[in-house]
This record gives structure tokens, sequence and C-alpha cells, in this order.
């Protein structure tokens, strides 16, 4: 099975921002989706619980989309899996842990028995679609991970997938030399390459590296040692393990993503461990807290997670005290900056001892290096590249990489989510582009929230909210003494004569507009806003989202 004509490379996200990994690769109107990933809101999302890609593409052709293929077991490629599968009905390929976690929130979701799952391995080939892929295996923090090679009769396109060249003990599985090498010499025309540590130079550090560090952080504590990773990082975890068992430590897990992840590693053999080395909460609260490591979640600082339940005293049993020690092993994901040194501090503030990134050796980024990139290039030597998996800078740091290795502009492709990208015989270009919006997932909400939503909701935090009453007499023709609510607005607690000035402004306002021949009391309300928005102005209070409400009778 060999393509001749050409293929559409359709990006939904991940291209241009760091999270909700999706494309689509497209072969005469037959669809393949290559993950499905989410990404965590930012400080100006408030009360948002996820953004996902925008696939409404995909629902408008899901008679076309014929599979689903995960590139490895992290959120920002598989956490919009079963959102996707609400609304489009495909098999789902990846390999076994993928699948062992991505099944996991497809049972969460009810959806089991509308799903097919068909696990893959390196070097199994797939034909769907009317397109041959392989897959090949690659290092990256997370084991099983794999990239995909598709193969066409212009030449191959290589997907890397995330991935670094890590030649100790990464995620259980080295990156596979050999294929790639192979598909050097067959010929790659489309190099689709992770960029994200493309503006960091040399090469990434071992995840070996991390356990010497580890074992002597554990082993001189004093007090009760906290780790906090990713709950996918398996082969770390296997590493704490290994380091708790070593020095006679019990662990307990705390997270629910922790606690599922482990059982469903252990389960299918990617984790092994004394059943007797893990104790409940209840057990290891009445240990001595020099004997217990506690594994949880909570290293971006969100809200309610373990972590900060523990660091805030939530968490009954748990809490921080003079002389713990907390490792923080994890990087900190763009946007998160601000909730993780607030518990950094929190610690530090309650006697403990906290290691994190670029304080200590306790952490190794899962994305190769600048040195590590143009390795790929060499090894697979394609015509054409182009960057994903990372922020607009880290697409231009890419290209600036690869014009040193000899690449002309025109050969590395920068594109965003929604350019649409078709390779053929003579070459890579963008030649079409669909418009994307960020889907948000509020509670059990699902959609296209409208930015001037958020926008009202940050003044709220910012600057508060200050409701009016108006009551309106039509038969009468009168008026009677507004009534006004406020809350966050400053001075509105302290100062009860900023509130008066405010409700008689208007009620004189609306005595005035009893005159009007032709009353409209929904101008009327506009009016008091904008009113009421210059009088804040002139108290030299930020005005509040100012809500009027004429109330008839």
């Amino acid at each position: 099975m060999e393509i001749k004509d050409s293929i559409r490379i359709v990006p939904l996200g991940g291209f241009g921002e760091i999270g909700r990994n999706m494309f689509v690769f497209e072969n005469d109107n037959r669809f393949v989706v290559i993950d499905a990933g989410i990404s965590f809101p930012e400080e100006e999302h408030p009360g948002i619980d996820l953004v996902l890609p925008d696939f409404s593409y995909l629902v408008e052709n899901r008679e076309k989309v014929e599979g689903i293929i995960l590139t490895h077991a992290h959120e920002d490629h598989i956490g919009a899996l079963p959102y996707l599968l609400r609304e489009v009905s495909a098999p789902v390929y990846g390999s076994k842990l993928t699948l062992g976690f991505a099944g996991s929130r497809i049972e969460e979701f009810g959806l089991s028995d509308s799903t097919k799952l068909i696990e893959i391995k390196p070097r199994d080939k797939l034909s769907i679609a009317g397109m041959e892929f392989e897959f090949f295996s690659v290092s990256h923090s997370v084991v099983d991970s794999l990239g995909i090679c598709l193969k066409t009769g212009f030449g191959r396109i290589v997907h890397t997938s995330d991935f670094k060249f890590d030649y100790g003990d990464s995620a259980g599985s080295a990156i596979d030399f050999y294929k790639l090498a192979s598909y050097g010499e067959e010929g790659v025309i489309l190099l689709l390459s992770d960029s994200t540590n493309a503006d960091v130079k040399g090469f990434t550090p071992s995840e070996s590296n991390l356990l010497d560090h580890f074992r002597r952080v554990i082993s001189k504590s004093k007090g009760r040692i906290y780790v906090g990773t990713f709950s996918s990082n398996v082969v770390r975890i296997q590493h704490i393990l290994d380091i708790c068992s070593e020095a006679g430590k019990k662990v307990v897990v705390l997270g629910r993503s922790m606690e599922k992840n482990i059982e469903i590693a252990a389960r299918l053999g990617y984790l092994s461990f004394n059943p007797s080395l893990i104790v409940s909460p209840e057990i290891g609260r009445d240990l001595r807290p020099s004997d217990v490591v506690v594994l949880t979640t909570g290293t971006q600082g969100e809200p309610m997670s373990a972590l900060w339940r523990i660091v805030n005293g939530k968490y009954r049993g748990f809490q921080i005290n003079k002389g713990d020690t907390v490792i923080l092993s994890a990087s900190i994901i763009p946007g998160n900056e601000k909730t993780v040194t607030n518990i950094i501090n929190s610690i530090f503030r309650q006697g403990a001892e906290v290691y994190y990134e670029g304080s200590e050796d306790i952490h190794v980024s899962g994305h190769g290096s600048s040195e590590e990139l143009k390795l790929m290039i060499s090894i697979t030597r394609p015509r054409y590249l182009l960057p994903l998996h990372g922020e607009y800078k880290h697409l231009i740091a890419y290209k600036k990489l690869a014009s040193e290795m000899g690449y002309p502009e025109d050969r590395v492709i920068i594109v965003e989510n929604g350019d649409i990208i078709t390779v053929n015989e003579d070459g890579v270009k963008k030649t079409d582009r669909i418009e994307l919006k960020n889907i948000y997932v509020d509670g059990s909400f699902i959609g296209k929230i409208e930015t001037k939503t958020l926008i009202e909701r940050n003044r709220l935090s910012e600057t508060g909210i200050f409701v009016i009453v108006m009551p309106v007499s039509i038969e009468e023709n009168s008026v009677l003494y507004p009534e006004v609510f406020a809350r966050g607005v400053i001075g509105t607690d302290q100062d009860e004569e900023l509130i008066e000035k405010a409700r008689e402004m208007v009620f004189n306002e609306m005595k005035a507009y009893l005159s009007h021949v032709d009353k409209n009391w929904d101008t009327f309300r506009d009016e008091i806003k904008k009113k009421l928005k210059t009088f804040f102005s002139q108290q030299t209070v930020s005005p509040p989202l100012i809500v009027p409400i004429v109330i008839e009778s």
C-alpha cells in the first residue's frame, strides 16, 4: 500500500502551543487522528477545568475518521480522547501502557463498550485509511512511547512524537536508531519534530542521573518526606519505590490519579514492588514520620490536589511540619509559575525543606534539547522540517537550529493550529486554513465559552460586582429608592458613603427620567451603567462589573 498522490496534515492542537496535541493525516478524504490531548487553564481562564482542541472539524467529518493513534500516555496527548469519542466513533491504537491509562479514562466516561482498543508495538505496521504506518520506540518520560512513520510514494513522513536521546534508564525503552536510520536511507520527505526544548543548549540529562540525588535526599531526611511527581512517570516512580525499599521506609500514595496509575502500571507489569512497601494513609499517618515517604500528585500547585491540601492543612493526618522534606520532581508547566511558587513559599514558611526545579537535580525533562534535535535531523535527513509541540518561540528556535545545519528557510515550515499542510511529490506547503477556537470544560459544560464570559469573570475577580435594583411603577409613573448589592468593590465594606452616593445619583437620574414622554427603561438601564462607570472612576475606584436591573410593576 503506497500513497502516490498527496497527504494533508491538519493541525487541531499542539502547534504553536504546549498541550492539546492533535492532528490529522488525510488521504483521499479518509482520516487518521494522531493523539487527542488537553491543556490546563491559565490565570486568565477563571472557572475553567480543562482546555480541549477544537475537533468540530472531525465531528463534521465523523464518517471519514477511520482510526485514532495515540503516541504515548501523557494527558496532553490522551486527555481529550473521551470527549472526542463521545462525538466520533473509531478504533483507538496505542501501546499497552498508553491504552491502559487511556482505557481507564474511557471507562470513567462510560464508553468502554463502544470503543475498540487495539495494541500496537514498536516496528508493528498498520494499514488504515489507505495509509501504511510503522511505529518505532522513542525515549520519553513515560514508558511505551512511540513515534510514527507514514510510507508514501514520494518519501517517508516521520513523526517523532515527544522524544529525547537517553542512553541511560529513561523510560524502559531506548530510541530506535536503526529504524530511524533506515528511514533516512530510504528517503524522508518530512520530519514532524518535537520542539519543546529547541531553545535549550546541549543534551537533556538522563533519567538515571536523578537516582543518586533521590537516594541521598531520602536517606538523610529526619522528618516525613513528600515526593510530588507526574503520575504517568512510571520509571521515576519505580526508582522512588526502590530507594524507599532500600532505606526501609514505607510509602503512602495520595492522589486519585497517582493511585490509579500505579495500580494500572503494576497490573500491566511496568511496576514491580513488594506489596507490603505501600501502606494505607490510615497506617502511614500513625508511623514515625521519618519512616514514611508520601508519593503524591499536585506538582503544578493545582487547587484541591493532594499536595495542595497537605500544604494548606486540609488533608486529615498529613500536614507539613518543621523538619519535613518536600521534593517537587516535575518541570513547571508554562502558566503555572505563580501557583507553584506560592506552594513552595508556603512549605518554606512551615519550616520544611523544599527541592524544586532549578534548585536541585530532582527533575530531568522528557524532551530532547538542541543537540538531540539536530541529531534526529542528521539521522533521518528529511527534505522538509515541521516543528510541533512547542510555543511559537520554540518553533522559531527550531528553525534557527535547522538553519545552522544548512536548511534554507523555505524547507522549515512554521505552522499553527488550523493551518493545513499538503505533502506531495512537489514538496511540502501550507495550502489552506480552518478557523479553530478554544473548547473549555467548565464543570459539566463543554463548549465554546465566549471570550466576553472570561473577560467578565476576570473583571469580577479584579474589581468585584455592583448590582443596583431600580423599582419603577408604570401605572403611577413613580420610582422607589434603589437597592444595592456590592461584593468585592474597593471601599464598599468600609465606606457606606460611597454606596449612598451611587444610590442617590441613580435615584435622581430615575426621577429625572420620569419626565420623558417616550420612556424606554431598557435604554435607561444602559445609560445608568455608563454613568455608574464614570462615577466610580471619579471616586478613584476601579469600576466594578456593573449590573443595573429595572423592576417594572
